[in-house]
């Protein structure tokens, strides 16, 4: 990356058929802000709702974002945790608070995890995209799953606040920033977190916000986007991919 310009990741998650709309309402508002390329976390069949490959206006709208500069990254497979009961505390938490039954990969043993990514890079291979990242829904990684990531055919995985290279080498520092519109008291919480989150990350080299489709069906998580993209408009827009070498 430049030394001279600090380095904005913005990404789009959970990018499906069952969210296209507001998945294109969330890209006019970055398009608006002038911001991007974007990195769009695909979810190859979300929640069991439809495999992407199999979707003709979506494959067409994702095309044509791709033109554009935008990058397609595998974003888990169901995007819905069917692991099992949590076994302890910190299990319950990282899954039931932090995540509500979305970390498909929190709890998988390297043999489920490698089938799950090799059947999502399938799919979207099969819709003529070829991934060079992957994303686990929630950020939520199993010792299992990141195990067998070094053997799959894939430059990067990313969590909340590092892009790693693989197989296992760099790890890139590059703090989130993250809204969750869950409940009320989450959305109201949720702006003065991220905006103490931005001040005490400002000098970072490298600052990621993630996006979610709901995000702008709420007025107050919409403008708080706003302010802190405009906060950011002098960093240089890079997707998570460019800043690892293919």
């Amino acid at each position: 990356m430049p030394a001279e310009r600090q380095v904005l990741c913005v990404s789009l998650h959970d990018v499906a058929p069952a969210t296209l709309d507001d998945c294109i309402a969330t890209l006019e508002f970055l398009d608006d802000l002038h911001v991007g390329p974007v990195s769009l976390l695909v979810v190859p069949d979300y929640h069991g709702l439809g495999r992407v490959d199999r979707q003709d206006r979506f494959c067409s709208f994702l095309r044509g974002r791709e033109r554009r500069g935008d990058e397609i990254v595998l974003h888990g497979y169901w995007h819905h945790d069917d692991a099992g009961p949590c076994r302890e505390p910190l299990d319950w938490f990282r899954r039931r608070v932090l995540s509500d039954r979305e970390g498909e990969f929190a709890r998988l043993d390297a043999s489920a995890a490698r089938t799950r990514i090799l059947r999502g890079l399938a799919v979207l291979r099969s819709a003529g995209w070829r991934p060079r990242g992957f994303v686990a829904p929630a950020w939520l990684m199993s010792p299992g799953t990141r195990e067998v990531l070094d053997s799959l055919p894939l430059t990067y995985c990313a969590t909340r606040d590092h892009i790693l290279r693989l197989p296992a080498g760099e790890s890139i520092r590059a703090p989130s920033l993250l809204m969750s519109t869950r409940s009320r008291w989450r959305r109201a919480l949720c702006p003065l977190w991220n905006r103490a989150r931005l001040d005490h990350y400002h000098d970072s080299p490298v600052l990621r916000a993630a996006l979610h489709p709901r995000d702008l069906r709420y007025p107050s998580i919409a403008a708080t986007w706003r302010e802190l993209l405009l906060r950011l408009s002098d960093r240089s827009v890079r997707t998570e991919g460019q800043l690892v070498p293919g």
